[in-house]
């Protein structure tokens, strides 16, 4: 177990730098692999690349707008073929990525985004108007682009607000939509996030996107602490504002993906409050501590690829 010294924070594998590729071995089987994008961002962003070893891919949010060509990049080089976007809310460090994308393909500009199959996607955003009323103002236009440029998308690749429960099955990859958007006036977008748990290479993940303390614990009493049980999890909005420990505690992850940057990861010494609303990544790097964690992964230092 890494653990975590409050002067020194956590142990982070890997070297800092410019982009730097990380593997690891957790058990995956049939040649299965989770990856974590970095890319060359500086800040935070969400971006997994989910591959069951046979030629399925399945991309979480994607990540910043400036991500995107990375990202366009990456999935060349594994085959240029994406089967499902699986989306947890409408937020500029999520989706951005996934906007340019579908713009270029539709404009024929740059030829990065050319010759990718974007495949399927999925996504239950709550309804305009509830983040037009409830939402900051300065995170509307990127709502508003994302919604534009999903409804100028192939109509028959979109799946929009399946119910709590839904299962997909892509190749070797299993997914389960954990909950339709919550609509809380309070950290409205955040909480929002659509959960997703997935199964890979006969282990589990729960994605959490921003998940904030309201959703996750009424995501906690709908479906209880089983059904949130998962060997691996990502943490909720970067490891601040995200999560409960109750939550933490019912999921009981051996492995934690961090989509971290380096600012928010050197934090050690703030926040450690048990307030909802005040308690930012020392806290949260406590809650972790206290369960039975193998390995911490850092987006901070670099991509990350577990099999």
């Amino acid at each position: 177990m890494r653990s975590y010294d409050p002067a020194a924070g956590y142990t982070v594998i890997g070297r800092a730098g410019a982009v730097q590729t990380h593997t690891e071995s957790i058990g995956l089987s049939d040649g299965a692999s989770i990856t974590m994008l970095k890319g060359t961002e500086t800040g935070q962003q969400l971006c997994l690349v989910l591959s069951d070893g046979k030629g399925h891919l399945v991309i979480v949010d994607g990540g910043q707008k400036t991500n995107a060509g990375y990202l366009a990049r990456y999935i060349k080089a594994h085959g240029g073929k994406v089967d499902a976007w699986l989306l947890t809310h409408p937020h500029s460090d999520h989706v951005g990525a996934l906007a340019v994308m579908l713009e270029q393909q539709k404009s024929g500009g740059l030829s990065d985004y050319a010759g990718i199959s974007m495949g399927e996607i999925y996504h239950s955003f709550a309804p305009m108007d509830f983040y037009q009323r409830e939402e900051e103002a300065y995170r509307l236009p990127m709502i508003e682009e994302i919604y534009r440029d999903i409804a100028d998308y192939d109509q028959t690749k979109v799946h929009y607000n399946a119910p709590a429960g839904t299962l997909l099955d892509i190749g070797g990859i299993h997914i389960e939509i954990m909950n339709q958007a919550y609509q809380f006036s309070v950290d409205s977008g955040n909480n929002s996030s659509i959960v997703y748990k997935i199964t890979i290479g006969g282990k589990t993940l729960l994605v959490t996107g921003d998940l904030p303390y309201e959703a996750a614990e009424q995501l906690l009493r709908d479906r209880g602490a089983e059904a949130l049980r998962a060997d691996i999890v990502q943490m909720a909005h970067h490891g601040q504002h995200g999560g409960s420990p109750a939550f933490y505690q019912a999921v009981s992850p051996e492995y934690v993906l961090w989509p971290t940057h380096q600012a928010l990861w050197a934090q050690v010494n703030d926040g450690f409050s048990e307030e909802q609303e005040t308690y930012t990544i020392a806290l949260t790097k406590h809650w972790i501590d206290g369960l039975s964690v193998r390995r911490n992964f850092v987006m901070a230092e670099g991509d990350w690829t577990l099999n």
